[in-house]
Parts: structure tokens; C-alpha cells; sequence
């Protein structure tokens, strides 16, 4: 939470803040986003562990 307030975030990037500490903390190894946008945000060491598939169409 306190990312967070010191981000200004609020409604849904509340969720996106609280899966990342989740994996921050557990130590994972990546974090699979469609969605990366909303985690880089978040700073570096949230930007190292995204993994955003490329879809085809």
C-alpha cells in the first residue's frame, strides 16, 4: 500500500500493485501480463520481471 500512496494510484492499478508485491515477495522469476503498461509503472524492478506474450492475429 504504501507504493501505492507514494505512486498516487488508486482503483484498479490497486490490483496490479498488490499481484506485484505478491510476486516480489514470493521471489518469482516473471510476471505474465497482457497488460505491461500497467505494471512498468510500478519501477524497475517491477519492469525486469514482466512477460508480455505477443499475440498474433
Amino acid at each position: 500500500m504504501t507504493r501505492c500512496r507514494d505512486l498516487r494510484l488508486q482503483g484498479g492499478a490497486i490490483y496490479d500493485t498488490l499481484i506485484t508485491q505478491a510476486a516480489l515477495r514470493a521471489g518469482a522469476a516473471g510476471l505474465v501480463t497482457l497488460n505491461a503498461k500497467h505494471f512498468v509503472r510500478l519501477g524497475a524492478e517491477v519492469e525486469q520481471l514482466m512477460i508480455a506474450p505477443k499475440l498474433s492475429s
